[in-house]
Parts: C-alpha cells; sequence; structure tokens
C-alpha cells in the first residue's frame, strides 16, 4: 500500500497553478463565506417575518 506525500512546496505550485497565490485564494475564500453567511441570515430573518405576518404556516 503506497501513499503520496505532498509537501508544503508542491501543495504552494499547485495553488499557484490552479488559482493564483495564496493571499488571493484566501481573499477570494474570505468574500465567498461572507455572501453565503449574509445569504443564510437573509433567509432566515425572510421566513421568520413571513411566518410571523401569516404569509406562511409551520
Amino acid at each position: 500500500m503506497n501513499t503520496d506525500k505532498i509537501t508544503d512546496s508542491n501543495n504552494t505550485e499547485r495553488t499557484t497553478l490552479e488559482g493564483g497565490s495564496k493571499e488571493a485564494l484566501n481573499q477570494k475564500t474570505s468574500v465567498q463565506f461572507i455572501l453565503s453567511t449574509s445569504l443564510g441570515v437573509l433567509t432566515i430573518i425572510l421566513v421568520a417575518a413571513s411566518a410571523y405576518y401569516g404569509l406562511i404556516r409551520f
């Protein structure tokens, strides 16, 4: 059973080839996290307001 060991330099090379530098990738991930969290919170607020005003029933 063989296992492939990936070193940090190989990881950095792969990241650079796939989508840019580590900083750019971190920034992209941060923006995606903030966007998805905001959309989730807005959805919860919308559902709660709709239930409060009787537009939907649970």
